[in-house]
């Protein structure tokens, strides 16, 4: 996006990912970004525990529809969470009300029985790489990516995955709010407002 009047050409930003992303408080690096830009209008993907997989089946439905914002921001999650279509699922997920007791058993006895970490990571990469020069790249889209957990950076391994498509920001907001150190103490974003200011500066910087 380099070297254009940002004021003349972008109308509308889409945030895609986890809940690095999710929060539509003033405060929040998402809306300071549109600000910045100059966007008018703003929408929100972001969804706290959502996969990757959750973001790509999302998109797709935009790109069918021909309902692509003019900036899309991507925050890519970690590799470690499980698609439904109707509910996030993660290691942890608590039961919720009115949903089959029978899909938690499931899910227990998938973790304990059939789970491997090393697919994961391998499907995760494989995946995350066709979309960004298959998918991603096609998009009438201005594209910006970057980590909302580095690949693999919860299991303390850095994977030195690169994307290619658009302005790539190879951080992760995880460790720019503090890492495991500072997990829970921010609240929006997993972050302080101060945080969310630095970030939105940091990616505008990054973008132009």
């Amino acid at each position: 996006m380099g070297g254009q009047d940002r004021g003349d050409f972008m109308k509308s930003i889409g945030f895609f990912g986890d809940s690095f992303c999710a929060s539509n408080q003033p405060e929040s690096w998402c809306n300071i970004l549109q600000e910045k830009i100059g966007a008018d209008r703003i929408r929100y993907f972001g969804y706290p525990g959502r996969s990757i997989w959750s973001v790509f089946f999302q998109y797709n439905k935009l790109i069918q529809q021909n309902k692509v914002p003019d900036i899309s921001i991507f925050c890519w999650t970690e590799p470690y969470r499980l698609y439904h279509p109707r509910h996030v699922l993660s290691a942890n997920t608590q039961p919720l009300e009115g949903v089959d007791p029978n899909m938690y058993k499931a899910l227990d006895e998938y973790w304990i029985h059939l789970h491997s970490y090393d697919k994961d990571e391998m499907a995760y990469e494989y995946a995350l790489k066709h979309y960004d020069q298959n998918i991603l790249s096609k998009v009438d889209s201005e594209i910006v990516q970057m980590w909302s957990f580095k690949p693999f950076e919860t299991a303390d391994k850095d994977a030195g995955i690169q994307l290619s498509t658009g302005t790539f920001i190879d951080e992760s907001v995880y460790a720019f709010s503090g890492g495991k150190n500072a997990w829970g103490k921010g609240t929006i974003n997993h972050m302080t407002v101060e945080q969310n200011q630095q970030w939105a500066e940091r990616v505008y910087d990054r973008i132009y």
